[in-house]
């Protein structure tokens, strides 16, 4: 079980950096010298959105819609997650504080999706989120579309089965930005620093 952890991280690392590199060499061909990141690469030119359908943790539509007007913050993980999950939402609170300086519409909304539908249900994650900040959404859905979501924008995660008969979700800690526009617009790559991350956002937002 554990050399099969380690692959699967080991995968999502490598599929990681790949994407870092082929995000920058794009950049450099389009005659566009990306922004300087200190845990990220920006998309040059920012990535449309598929069309998704979800549910947010009230039991409320949750689509394209929802990420258009304002900065937002996606992390993807599952409720049960022991270490990743509470480790990156902490520190998506503490940025949220960091960033309290910043103008209303220039604020991120913290966006946890579930990639485990069979258990994590919209009052699951809205029990689990408010142990972080209130101010955080929700989201879940089928695993259908949970599934076809991240896909299309390229955050892995597998199912891992434990020894007790139960199974956990093995997931990227990476952290996407998507812009008013509701386009993909940064990715945030772990390991994760505060400062690093309110600074970078500050960053793409052009407020430095």
């Amino acid at each position: 079980m554990a050399r099969n952890r380690i692959l699967v991280f080991a995968s999502i690392g490598i599929v990681a950096a790949l994407a870092g590199a082929f995000l920058a060499q794009a950049g450099f061909r389009s005659g566009v010298v990306p922004i300087a990141l200190q845990s990220g690469t920006i998309l040059q030119p920012a990535r449309a959105l598929p069309p998704f359908a979800l549910l947010d943790h009230e039991g409320k539509p949750f689509g394209n819609d929802r990420l258009r007007g304002h900065w937002s913050l996606l992390f993807f993980g599952f409720t049960n997650c022991g270490d990743v999950c509470p480790t990156t939402l902490a520190l998506l609170a503490a940025a949220g504080h960091k960033l309290g300086d910043l103008p209303d519409p220039q604020r991120p909304q913290v966006v946890f999706i579930s990639v485990d539908a069979k258990r994590d249900t919209p009052e699951t994650v809205r029990t689990y989120i408010s142990n972080f900040d209130t101010s955080f959404t929700g989201v879940t859905g089928t695993q259908k579309d949970l599934d076809a979501l991240t896909a299309a924008l390229g955050v892995p995660s597998a199912v891992r089965q434990l020894d007790n008969g139960g199974y956990a979700v093995d997931h990227s800690a990476a952290i996407l930005a998507v812009s008013p526009n509701g386009e993909f617009r940064a990715i945030f790559s772990p390991p994760h620093t505060l400062e690093a991350l309110a600074g970078d956002y500050r960053l793409l937002i052009g407020t430095t």
